[in-house]
């Protein structure tokens, strides 16, 4: 008889522990990381920064978008944006300038990048983070996606937006690969 009652009990504390575990890791619960998602460069196949087609513009400015809001949207990246004219891009504003920026809107990460044209049916990119707490680079990826295909860019963008919420870019031992 002794043991039937003790089976309760166990299982009541064991409800209570579960509980307060529960409990304390909501209590806990990570805020999300406040990330500056500049504006991407793009790079004609001559390798300066163009002004390119009136589509590309939008795909550029579309692929930027989408990473700001699957960011946003993964619950562990709180989007900040910054003021530069005209926009702040790596390209085209002053490192100095979109570091004191970053700061003055409370960023811990900056993601920036671009995409080169290569030729008639490959677009090459690469997007990078910097965590300005430990200032070092914490992400490097190149993207290679077919051309003139909307498609293409927003896989692109939905690869990389997959690739920085998977990345735990602010712990302290992790590594550019």
């Amino acid at each position: 008889m002794m043991q039937s009652r003790s089976i309760p009990r166990a299982l009541r504390c064991l409800a209570i522990t579960c509980a307060l575990t529960a409990f304390s890791g909501a209590a806990q619960a990570v805020e999300p990381v406040p990330v500056a998602v500049l504006e991407f460069d793009y790079i004609g196949p001559s390798g300066g920064v163009t002004e390119q087609g009136r589509a590309n513009v939008e795909r550029l400015r579309k692929l930027v978008q989408q990473v700001r809001e699957g960011l946003a949207e993964s619950g562990r990246y709180r989007v900040v944006a910054l003021s530069c004219d005209p926009a702040c891009s790596a390209g085209r504003t002053d490192a100095a300038e979109i570091l004191a920026k970053a700061r003055a809107v409370g960023a811990r990460l900056v993601v920036f990048g671009g995409i080169q044209r290569m030729n008639a049916a490959l677009q090459y990119g690469n997007a990078e983070a910097v965590d300005l707490e430990a200032d070092r680079l914490v992400f490097d990826r190149n993207i290679v996606f077919s051309n003139d295909s909307e498609e293409a860019w927003e896989y692109a963008a939905k690869a990389l937006v997959a690739e920085l919420t998977e990345a735990n870019l602010t712990r302290s031992d992790v590594s550019v690969q």
